[in-house]
C-alpha cells in the first residue's frame, strides 16, 4: 500500500499560468462553477503536491477549506503539458470555496510536469 505524497506548504499568489487555469475552468466547468468565478480575484497558494505534479491546494481570501470536507467537482478536463505528459485536471470546491488545483498524470506519469496550457485542454462533459 502506497502512501499519499506530502503536502508542502507554499503560500503565495497564483501564477499568471494558474490564474488562467482556474478562470478556463470556471469558464469551462458545471453549470456551478460560474458562482465561483468572483473567488479568483482573491485565491492563493497554501501549498502543493510532494510528488512533482503541479497540484494545488487554495485559499479564498485567506480562508482554507478543510481538505476532509467533502469535494464538489467544479470542472474536469483532459489535457497535455509542455512535456508531452497526458493528464487530467480538476478543480475542486469545498465549503463554498475555491479549494483545489489538482493535476494528475492519466498514464502514470512519475516525476515532475508543468501545467497544461489553456489551449491544450478539453473539457469533460458534466456529469
Amino acid at each position: 500500500m502506497s502512501e499519499a505524497p506530502a503536502l508542502i506548504a507554499d503560500v503565495r499568489p497564483l501564477t499568471p499560468d494558474e490564474r488562467g487555469l482556474l478562470e478556463w475552468l470556471l469558464n469551462h466547468g458545471t453549470p456551478d462553477a460560474a458562482a465561483y468565478s468572483p473567488q479568483v480575484a482573491v485565491v492563493s497558494v497554501v501549498s502543493r503536491c510532494g510528488c512533482g505534479c503541479p497540484t494545488i491546494d487554495l485559499a479564498v481570501g485567506g480562508r482554507s477549506a478543510s481538505l476532509g470536507s467533502p469535494s464538489t467537482i467544479l470542472a474536469d478536463a483532459m489535457g497535455v503539458t509542455r512535456e508531452g505528459v497526458r493528464v487530467g485536471v480538476i478543480l475542486h470546491g469545498r465549503e463554498g470555496l475555491i479549494s483545489e488545483l489538482e493535476v494528475y498524470s492519466v498514464a502514470g506519469h512519475e516525476g515532475a510536469f508543468s501545467l497544461p496550457r489553456t489551449e491544450d485542454l478539453e473539457a469533460l462533459p458534466n456529469i
